[in-house]
């Protein structure tokens, strides 16, 4: 059975293709596609067998070239027709006498086709209807796949029909590019003309249509320069000069020149500002953007009321004799929706700006944009557009040259401007807190003299705004009868969004208004929602749990938001409100949201600051998580899995965060949050925030209280008195420390019995209580193997083998500290791990084993630094100092004990800073400095005499006993 083909389609335009219907068929090997390119240039007409076989073999065909003529025939006769009989005569492909006939019907070849709809196009033309003619040549034009027909075939490439056919392509694209241009539409073919331009140099009639068609869009220095190179191109090609229709076009260009009008010079600059203040930085950063070449185009954004307007202004007036033809200003009115200037309206303003009267300002929006870059070609402008919404909105008035300065201002970054235009950016913040009070103190002139605590309190409330600034220092003004403070004290208690919301559209209220209806639904929910967390930024994580989204959502929305600059967005990823824009979110929210959907996400909130700091604490100390298990917290993961890099990261950039979090939970009834966030944070807190961890204790201890639980209460108090220990308040821990013993012994929490009396027994090591010290010790020990723990256990363990090594029993120290390390090791608790090698290396230095001490201490010191673990860097550089300076490397020392001191101060650990202290002064001991060595132990005195410190304070004195007995004893003492 035969196969029927219902559309059958040849295209030669281009690449040689066979269509079926829809679907491309393969034409075969090279030697038929040939023939068939050729039969095709010949459509209709007979094509004999000599231009076949000279087509394909040239001059020294074959033998047998007829009858590979009559192979392929019969082969194209099914390929085109598959209806007929390869060797019948009546189908598309016939033989008639010496030759071929390929009968095609004009729809199934585009030869015919492109011919068919060119005639046409003359037609049309020649009866008057030059629109028509002009659809009908891009209609024939765009059946060119390619510049030259049967490109796949360079057999053909000097056909003398190829030749011919490109012929007839270059005359319809010349009467199409000249209709164009008759009817003003330019700007729609200088594109593809400047292509054809730049492939065929030394056409005189293309080159002509393409400088006509530079002047008729403005750009007459580039059609200048077209024509001087094309004119260069004759002589040094051809050695000719240019031809009639060439200098023709020439001529209208010298002409068009020369009739111009001199140009109106606009002045339309606003009044700068009063009392502008600061922005020094912004200011030099606008002169680098117009000094650089090109200078193009600056764009100024920021929140609302930043003062973008001003500062643009301000600039602009400062360096009008830069732009001596002259300053437009323009708003585009970006901040509000519905009346924002589209750019066809912008187009007309700014041609009338420059002296275009009203007739001459074209219809449609490309014709003004290229009017536009006509006028605008070679002069000096300042063109200040304010306000501005989209990049869409600007990108039609760009100029065409880089002599006009863009200054651009907008709520809006304008990526796109910057992306694909150079913009130069300037992302105005608010003002820092100097330069705020400064302006304040202008505006409010003798009132600021006296009373500078209340311009800092005004700056803060007002955030720095510059436009808050002003009305409340107009406020101000209004309140003569009261002094500054009460003036304060008024915008405290009613809020600065009330009191400031006065003056029309420059009320603060309005501005974030208009900014905040520019968003889409999705993007407004989600800025209300954000006022709900008390923390001073967001993660997307953190508000992808707020907002109820997935991450990826919620990052979409966050840059959404900050590219309207509602937010702002730090180095670290983190993104967060000024207080007047949370004020204005906050007001919204209540305005907007229910009180269900608010509670909702206050608690999802919660649950994802819970969950997460349980997940980091699981990550980073894992022997801890077996261990809160058999303390009885009910403490749960978020289920995310997080490195230990993420763990610690989030920790560290979230830890200015957990106690207002957990005040906020409490204020918000949810206190177990609160208790739960605080237990969570327990081993990351002791690992160098005391100060933060005592305030979220003192917080969650407050929450356990009011929820009546003992053992969370406990558990706390626990923790407070180990940070307090660490920081050398040795009575409040141990007051801390009973308090905890006493609640767990009455609920029969044998677990909290346990951590409390090991933390007991290392104050009472510290304040020389050996016995007791060790009696806690062990008593911690049998409880946490009756538990079996065996993270308590090597903890206890740990603390025990101290204790030991500071009485001298380093033998028995050793053996329990290497316990408590191989335990920690099993958990794959690295923190322990470095603390119990940390302590071994102490004691190989008291057993005079030097070598092995260094070795244990820079594993330790690896290990802490690993986990950035800074009290315990900290004590590995102390010890490991010590270890050295009894190996005689004094420098190398002194370097290690510097930098433990530097990290004990900056984390307030004062047993640690007593101990280095001491180190220091017998390394400089050993130097022979001894002057500087008295006064790094009386330094260390101190410290042990406030804390109650036994152990550093004998060190000390039995030091600088030692330094006042060899004194004496030198002959010139």
């Amino acid at each position: 059975m035969l196969n029927t083909v219902a559309v059958l389609v040849v295209q030669v335009l281009g690449r040689l293709r066979v269509w079926h219907d829809d679907r491309e068929v393969d034409a075969g090997p090279p030697a038929r596609r040939l023939m068939l390119g050729v039969l095709a240039l010949n459509a209709g007409r007979l094509t004999t067998r000599r231009e076949l076989i000279e087509s394909l073999w040239g001059e020294r065909p074959p033998s047998s070239a007829v009858n590979v003529l009559h192979t392929h025939t019969k082969h194209l006769r099914r390929l085109l027709d598959p209806r007929h009989s390869p060797r019948g005569q009546d189908g598309v492909l016939s033989t008639v006498g010496d030759g071929y006939l390929l009968r095609l019907p004009d729809d199934a070849l585009d030869l015919l086709r492109f011919r068919r709809t060119v005639a046409a196009a003359q037609q049309a033309a020649n009866r008057g209807d030059p629109a028509r003619a002009a659809t009908l040549y891009r209609e024939a034009l765009r059946l060119w796949e390619d510049d030259d027909p049967l490109c796949d075939l360079p057999a053909l490439e000097d056909h003398p029909k190829v030749w011919g056919l490109k012929t007839e392509r270059r005359r319809a694209q010349l009467s199409y590019w000249d209709l164009m241009l008759r009817a003003g539409n330019a700007a729609e073919i200088i594109a593809a003309l400047a292509v054809q331009g730049a492939a065929n140099p030394l056409d005189e009639a293309v080159q002509a249509t393409l400088i006509r068609a530079y002047q008729a869009t403005g750009q007459r220095a580039i059609a200048f320069e077209r024509y001087e190179a094309t004119r260069r191109a004759l002589a040094d090609e051809l050695g000719v000069e240019p031809s009639g229709e060439l200098r023709q076009a020439h001529r209208q260009l010298l002409e068009e020149h020369q009739n111009r009008d001199p140009p109106t010079i606009p002045r339309q600059l606003p009044a700068p500002v009063p009392d502008f203040t600061g922005r020094a930085d912004e200011l030099a950063r606008l002169d680098t953007a117009h000094t650089r070449r090109p200078p193009g185009i600056a764009i100024i954004c920021g929140t609302a009321g930043v003062g973008k307007t001003a500062l643009a202004v301000h600039w602009a007036h400062h360096n009008r004799e830069r732009f001596p033809d002259g300053r437009i200003h323009l708003d585009l009115r970006g901040d509000d929706a519905q009346h924002a200037l589209s750019p066809y309206e912008a187009l007309g303003r700014l041609l009338t700006a420059v002296g275009v009267p009203d007739h001459d300002i074209p219809v449609d929006t490309q014709s003004r944009a290229a009017r536009w870059r006509t006028e605008t070609d070679g002069r000096k402008l300042l063109v200040l557009l304010d306000n501005a919404a989209t990049a869409d909105q600007v990108r039609p008035l760009l100029p065409g040259t880089h002599d006009t300065l863009m200054l651009i201002t907008s709520r809006d970054r304008l990526a796109t401007l910057a992306a694909l235009h150079g913009a130069h950016r300037i992302e105005l913040d608010l003002l820092p807190h100097p330069d705020a009070a400064h302006l304040l103190r202008r505006l409010l002139g003798e009132r600021a003299g006296t009373d500078p605590g209340s311009v800092d309190t005004l700056a803060a409330i007002c955030a720095r705004l510059p436009l808050a600034l002003r009305l409340a220092a107009e406020y101000a003004a209004a309140q003569a009868h009261l002094p500054l403070a009460g003036v304060v004290t008024r915008l405290h208690r009613a809020g600065p969004l009330d009191l400031l919301d006065w003056g029309g559209a420059a009320a603060i209220r309005h501005v974030f208004g208009c900014s905040y209806r520019l968003l889409d639904p999705e993007a407004q929910r989600l800025f209300r929602l954000l006022s709900l967390n008390p923390a001073p930024h967001s993660t997307p994580a953190c508000v992808a749990a707020l907002a109820d989204l997935d991450e990826i959502g919620a990052a979409r929305l966050l840059h959404r938001l900050a590219s309207a600059h509602l937010l702002r967005c730090d180095a670290l990823g983190r993104y967060g409100f000024h207080d007047l824009l949370r004020a204005y979110a906050t007001e919204m929210s209540l305005a907007t949201d229910g009180d269900a959907e608010r509670q909702a996400a206050t608690d999802r909130l919660l649950d994802h600051y819970c969950e997460t700091a349980v997940e980091a604490g699981d990550t980073l100390y894992p022997g801890w998580s077996g261990s809160r298990r058999h303390a009885g917290l009910a403490l749960e993961a978020s289920g995310v899995t997080l490195s230990p890099d993420a763990a610690l990261s989030w920790l560290d950039s979230e830890l200015a965060s957990f106690g207002t979090i957990c005040q906020f939970a409490v204020r918000q009834g949810r206190p177990e949050r609160a208790v739960t966030l605080a237990a969570a944070l327990h081993r990351y807190l002791e690992a160098g925030h005391g100060t933060e961890a005592l305030s979220i204790y003192a917080c969650a201890i407050d929450a356990a209280r009011q929820l009546a639980d003992p053992q969370g209460e406990a558990h706390l108090r626990t923790n407070t008195g180990v940070i307090l220990r660490l920081l050398g308040r040795y009575a409040p821990a141990v007051e801390e420390l009973s308090q905890a013993l006493k609640l767990c012994r009455r609920t029969g929490n044998r677990h909290g019995q346990a951590r409390a009396l090991s933390n007991l027994g290392i104050i009472e090591e510290r304040l020389g209580d050996f016995t007791s010290s060790a009696a806690r010790h062990s008593e911690a020990i049998a409880l946490y193997r009756d538990l079996d723990d065996p993270f308590g256990q090597a903890a206890a363990l740990t603390n025990l083998g101290n204790l030991e090594e500071s009485i001298g029993e380093h033998a028995e120290a050793a053996q329990h500290l290497l316990a408590a390390h191989d335990i920690f090791a099993t958990l794959g608790e690295r923190s322990g791990q470095a603390i119990a090698l940390c302590n071994l290396g102490q004691i190989y230095t008291a057993l005079g084993d030097d070598t092995l001490a260094v070795a244990k201490l820079r594993e330790a010191l690896d290990l802490f630094r690993e986990i950035e673990h800074r009290d315990g860097e900290a004590t590995a550089l102390s010890n490991l100092g010590t270890a050295l300076c009894r190996q005689a490397k004094f420098d190398e020392s002194l370097c290690h004990l510097e930098q433990a001191l530097d990290i004990f101060r900056s984390t307030r650990h004062r047993y640690g800073e007593a101990s280095v202290l001491n180190a220091i002064g017998e390394t400089l001991r050993a130097l022979g400095r001894d002057s500087e060595a008295a006064q790094r132990h009386r330094l260390a005195l101190e410290i042990a005499a406030e804390t109650g410190d036994e152990d550093e304070r004998g060190r000390a004195t039995a030091a600088l006993e030692s330094l006042a007995e060899a004194r004496e004893a030198r002959p010139d003492a």
